[in-house]
């Protein structure tokens, strides 16, 4: 556009005013001009203002006093805004349902005009490099860059229109129709949307709603004098507020950032039904008192800065001034809680009552959440006042003292600890005592036998403070170990159950590998559920997990901490083909990070539908420990009905007795079975042996028959020797022949045989030993047979 002269705005008080032209209509009367559009660049230092007509104002806020200088007619328009992504360029929105691209220091002839909405669009938002805007009947997101069409939502406009539709600087779309209903997108799942029902928050008859600055609260206005806060995470409703019954309506709201509020913001602005102008403090639930009241108010727009603020009224005349000069008593306020907290130096309680109370105020979960963001841990000298303060631990010192002092070590406690050995004797004590005021609180987890992993190392963040450390524990346990104990004592298979249907959604071939080698939901994801994860993260990384996991205060993202586990070693457990090392994986420390970890779980968490999502079965809110009274017991539904309808816990000790005698009879049994079987085989061998002798002494028999059946045929062909040699025994003849021939040959005098009796003899005598070879030869056979069939 070309250069025209800049004129100071007028300042009227506090106030610096601009004011359209008057024009004469054809009655000649004198008609003003009214502003309906205004707004700011995103570093605040300009704004751009268009009045009813069409024409335009450019207003300088980086001088003293601020200028304008007029543009020109460029439009009747529906909203007006700087392009995000340049601030030289605006867009407009125009009653021609066109969208109009122009920069500000060209000529008001050079211009784009953009084509898509069938109607006026009335509201425009930003995200990163898109803008959203909306008319009655569509809702288009656009890229800022080329400012092309990237998508059209289906929204059902059949039998209502649009009445807002906005985006969120964490990518939520939010789209408001005038029925009340409310259907939401997240920018990076647009095929996936959510209904919401108001009527279960109590409102009707919604006027208008607003997103902070962080994107993490929605702020929703009626018109029953009633706010609520929404948590754009689960849109779960934070708070609701109920204004003073003289209060008429609200008509329009808009977020007042403060300087420290970083991005939190607890000032709205907010526009009666009857143009007036209030400013509300969501954290006290309360109008700020003004120094003037200011009616006839039409619209408000407010700096992304929260340094100034535009008023257009129902005159038309457009009002600018500083955003502080409109609430001056926030200041003063604040002075006087600072007084009123203020102790006396001679009351103690009240001195500490008004430290914990600044406490609370400095360490607020938005500003905690901020340091996260920034340096991704909270630091290691003040994680245990703030995890203290995220909790909102008690320090209920009644309860822990009663528990404490009827506390007894007993055999229990120490069958715990004698295979959890620790070398510091201060931290063994602290685990020792904890364990106890556990078993006291709830004697059913005496038989828990992975309690000691689990608390310790909690312990180790609490630096010997005991009331911290069990608070901490009883708030892990009611919280973060929901429904672990209903299959107790075996391992949660229901919360198994969930992790591996998950799994089967985010990496079915993943779980394929764990099917194949054999491996459950008990290797692969109770080894972490019960350690914490302490066993597969370093120190320094687990202290990190659970900065997030307690600051999200979304118990159920643990679950999915520990299939992100899974999936970001996938490579590691491709690798392993034996189910021995998948299991010794997966009890020894990796080398996964817990950024990594934590973007996997909450990316599962936004994307794993309901039907399967923990928060369907487990209560994703954080119950906190009383002030006064005891502790809370563990929720007893969570236990098998036969432990804590039918068994009474003083019966444990003596199930346990007769568990040991049982045990001892069954040794007994087992030796005399033993001892039995024993003597069985020895008389059973006894009894084969003999068999076997038996058959051997009949094999004997037999086989001498037979050679006493040669003996005779022998002794058949012997009928022709003398009568002499033949009656004798066999024994006798072969010593007689002997001697007979030792003595004829000897003796001169004796008689000689005749030549045939002496070949007679000499055969027989071969015989004889001829058979005595056999026998002997027979016998040996029959010695080695029969030591062969012994052995």
């Amino acid at each position: 556009m070309h250069c025209r002269k800049w004129v100071k705005l007028k300042k009227n008080n506090d106030w610096y005013e601009l004011e359209s032209e008057s024009v004469t209509d054809e009655k000649q009367c004198l008609v003003r001009i009214n502003f309906v559009q205004a707004a700011f660049d995103c570093n605040n230092e300009q704004l751009i203002a268009i009045n009813s007509k069409g024409i335009a104002y450019h207003v300088d806020l980086t001088n003293i006093h601020p200028c304008y200088q007029k543009l020109g007619m460029i439009g009747q328009a529906c909203f007006v805004a700087f392009n995000s992504m340049n601030n030289s360029e605006i867009i407009i929105g125009l009653t021609t349902a066109d969208i109009k691209l122009m920069k500000i220091h060209a000529n008001i002839n050079e211009f784009c005009l953009i084509s898509g909405h069938k109607l006026p669009a009335t509201n425009i938002s930003f995200y990163k490099d898109y803008c959203l805007t909306c008319s009655y009947k569509e809702v288009i997101i656009w890229h800022l860059k080329s400012f092309s069409r990237v998508h059209q939502l289906h929204i059902n406009t059949t039998n209502v229109s649009v009445k807002k539709a906005s985006l969120s600087s964490l990518g939520h779309i939010v789209v408001l129709y005038h029925n009340d209903s409310i259907q939401t997108w997240m920018f990076n799942q647009l095929d996936t949307d959510t209904k919401l029902d108001i009527k279960k928050f109590g409102i009707r008859n919604v006027k208008d709603f607003v997103f902070i600055q962080n994107g993490r609260a929605m702020i929703i206005a009626s018109t029953q004098n009633k706010i609520i806060i929404l948590n754009t995470y689960n849109w779960n409703m934070i708070k609701s507020l109920s204004l003073p019954e003289k209060f008429i309506g609200v008509k329009k709201m808009s977020i007042v950032p403060l300087p420290l509020d970083s991005g939190a913001n607890k000032i709205v602005a907010v526009i009666s039904s009857n143009c007036t102008l209030h400013i509300l403090d969501l954290n006290l639930s309360c109008f700020i008192d003004k120094t003037h009241v200011i009616n006839n108010i039409k619209k408000i727009v407010v700096s992304s800065d929260g340094r100034y603020i535009i008023i257009i009224e129902k005159q038309g005349l457009l009002k600018l001034t500083f955003c502080e000069k409109l609430f001056p008593q926030e200041s003063k306020r604040t002075e006087k809680l600072e007084k009123k907290c203020r102790p006396q130096a001679h009351k103690i309680n009240e001195h500490l009552q008004c430290i914990r109370q600044s406490i609370k105020q400095e360490l607020r979960l938005d500003r905690l959440l901020l340091i996260l963001q920034e340096f991704g841990r909270f630091p290691d000298k003040y994680r245990h006042l703030i995890w203290s303060t995220i909790l909102k631990l008690p320090a209920n010192k009644t309860a822990f003292i009663s528990l404490i002092n009827n506390t007894t070590q007993g055999t229990v406690t120490i069958s715990f600890l004698k295979n959890y050995h620790l070398a510091d004797r201060n931290k063994a004590s602290l685990l020792t005592t904890i364990i106890e005021c556990l078993i006291q609180w709830c004697p059913l987890l005496a038989q828990t036998s992975f309690l000691p992993n689990l608390i310790f190392p909690f312990l180790v963040v609490s630096q010997k403070d005991q009331l911290f450390a069990l608070e901490l524990t009883l708030n892990i346990l009611i919280n973060y170990c929901q429904k672990w104990f209903e299959y107790h004592p075996l391992p949660p298979l229901n919360i198994l159950g969930i992790i591996e249907n998950i799994l089967l959604r985010a990496d079915p071939q993943l779980l394929n590998v764990f099917c194949e080698r054999g491996i459950t939901s008990i290797e692969y994801a109770w080894p972490l559920l019960q350690t914490t994860m302490s066993e597969v993260l370093s120190g320094d990384e687990w202290l990190i997990l659970w900065d997030h996991l307690l600051s999200f205060q979304t118990p159920t993202l643990f679950l999915m901490c520990v299939i992100a586990y899974s999936i970001c070693s996938r490579n590691i457990i491709f690798m392993l083909h034996r189910a021995e090392d998948l299991k010794h994986f997966y009890r020894t420390q990796g080398h996964v990070r817990a950024k990594e970890l934590l973007k996997i779980a909450q990316n599962l968490d936004q994307n794993i539908p309901y039907r399967l999502h923990p928060n369907r079965y487990l209560r994703n809110k954080l119950i906190q420990l009383p002030e006064e009274g005891p502790y809370p017991p563990l929720v007893l539904e969570d236990y098998p009905k036969f432990l804590t309808e039918e068994l009474n816990i003083s019966q444990v000790p003596k199930l346990q007795k007769q568990k040991q005698i049982l045990q001892r009879y069954k040794q007994e049994v087992v030796l005399t079975e033993e001892i039995r079987l024993h003597d069985a085989v020895k008389a059973f061998m006894k009894e084969v042996h003999k068999n076997r002798l038996d058959e051997v002494k009949k094999c004997f028999q037999v086989q001498l028959h037979e050679k006493e059946l040669e003996l005779n045929e022998i002794m058949e062909q012997m009928k022709d020797i003398p009568y002499k040699y033949v009656g004798r025994k066999l024994s006798d003849l072969i010593a007689n022949l002997e001697s007979e021939t030792n003595s004829s040959m000897n003796s001169e005098n004796t008689t000689t045989l005749d030549d045939k009796e002496f070949k007679n003899c000499v055969k027989l005598q071969r015989d004889v030993a001829k058979l005595e070879d056999e026998v002997k030869d027979v016998l040996d056979s029959l010695r080695c047979n029969t030591s062969v069939n012994i052995i």
